[in-house]
């Protein structure tokens, strides 16, 4: 998310104000892309990446996007996740090398319209995390990209994460800063939000953007989803385990 006008126009588009989504509730998975009047949309978790369906739009960064700008692929799917290191809000530092865990990494920014929509879900997903001893939830926050760095440009009207989560009404214990967007730019990161599930081996295996569209039940169907892969990834380490014995 290559040309000044372009950015400008895109972030404008990803990161429209949004009213406040209702309470996350509970449901079924919505399919990745849905035909709709406006064209495919690009929604959902998805495991691998497939050819963009017909409409997709090239916008010129070699990302192939629906109407709204979400992207329909991801480029570090089924790859390790690149090295780096970013302090935290605690006052702390968060490396890649840290994560030993299947994890969830949320990556957002207090500017962005989106993801101030998807707060409420953000908050009911790190606590659905924190019930699971082999999960963890990484909270990656971002500018839109280099060149918007000021305070004003990382966290909008709030000026601040502390403001932000004072009037989102929940918090994060320790949040990675990104505020140079070199993560992002490693993580090669084309929306906010995007959401990342990475296996303990460092591998990238899925991937999705808005928890606040499309589906009734967000929460329920991304833990659903990061399960099933959970069990994808465990059946074929056993497989391989017995094709050696």
């Amino acid at each position: 998310m290559k040309y000044a006008a372009l950015a400008a126009a895109f972030i404008l588009s990803a990161c429209a104000p949004a009213a406040a989504p209702p309470a996350p509730e509970e449901t079924a998975s919505a399919p990745t892309v849905t035909d709709v009047a406006d064209g495919p949309k690009a929604q959902g978790f998805i495991t691998e990446n497939t050819a963009p369906p017909p409409g997709a739009q090239d916008n010129e960064d070699g990302t192939y996007r629906d109407a709204d700008g979400r992207p329909f692929q991801y480029a570090l799917l089924g790859q390790h996740l690149p090295e780096f290191t970013a302090p935290t809000s605690d006052g702390g530092t968060f490396s890649s090398a840290d994560i030993k865990h299947w994890t969830v990494i949320d990556v957002w920014g207090a500017w962005c319209g989106d993801c101030v929509a998807d707060g409420p879900y953000v908050e009911a997903l790190s606590r659905a995390i924190a019930q699971d001893p082999d999960l963890e939830f990484v909270s990656l926050h971002t500018p839109a990209n280099a060149n918007r760095t000021t305070p004003e440009e990382l966290f909008g009207k709030y000026g601040s994460l502390e403001k932000y989560f004072e009037a989102a009404g929940y918090s994060i214990p320790s949040v990675v800063l990104d505020n140079d967007a070199s993560v992002r730019n490693a993580l090669q990161i084309r929306w906010t939000p995007s959401y990342l599930l990475v296996s303990p081996d460092g591998v990238v295996r899925g991937f999705r953007t808005d928890l606040s569209v499309v589906e009734d039940q967000p929460i329920k169907t991304f833990i659903q989803d990061i399960a099933e892969v959970r069990k994808e990834v465990r059946d074929l380490l056993s497989s391989d385990i017995s094709d050696i014995q």
